[in-house]
């Protein structure tokens, strides 16, 4: 299954490197005799960016296990880049912070960046703000 992801999510993502990333690997507690109580199988994974971390414990074997907490840790900070992106495409289009128009006096022009319209200076002081009410209910 192909994943896409957002570009920003892969930009994060991407930039990732082993010296990003923090494995370790541990004994695994629970059943399993002594196989399990003599080797080191269980692994986890931590992005040290983030502090993220995802572990896996169901295998015997240490490699398994470490592709399994990659494939979570993964998915987890696929998770978290969205939700962060979320949030500031939130915070961008508050429309506080958002340039509404642009009064341009040496050239004689008013450019509205909402809509793209652009009408005469002297027009639009005295009150001619019709090109910029169409625009704005036909789009």
């Amino acid at each position: 299954m192909r994943v896409t992801l957002p570009k920003y999510v892969a930009e994060k993502l991407i930039g990732t490197t082993k010296k990003d990333l923090r494995v370790q690997f541990f004994r695994a507690s629970g059943k399993g005799g002594q196989h399990r109580n003599k080797t080191d199988t269980a692994c986890r994974i931590t992005h040290i960016a983030t502090g993220i971390s995802a572990e896996a414990t169901d295998s015997r074997s240490q490699a398994d296990n470490k592709e399994k907490a990659w494939l979570k840790l993964f998915d987890r900070l696929v998770e978290h880049y969205r939700k962060q992106m979320i949030v500031e495409a939130r915070r961008m289009n508050s429309g506080w912070s958002e340039k509404i128009r642009t009064y341009h006096e040496p050239r004689g022009i008013v450019k509205d960046h909402r809509t793209g319209v652009t009408n005469g200076y002297n027009d639009t002081l005295d009150g001619d703000l019709d090109p910029f009410i169409e625009a704005m209910f036909l789009n």
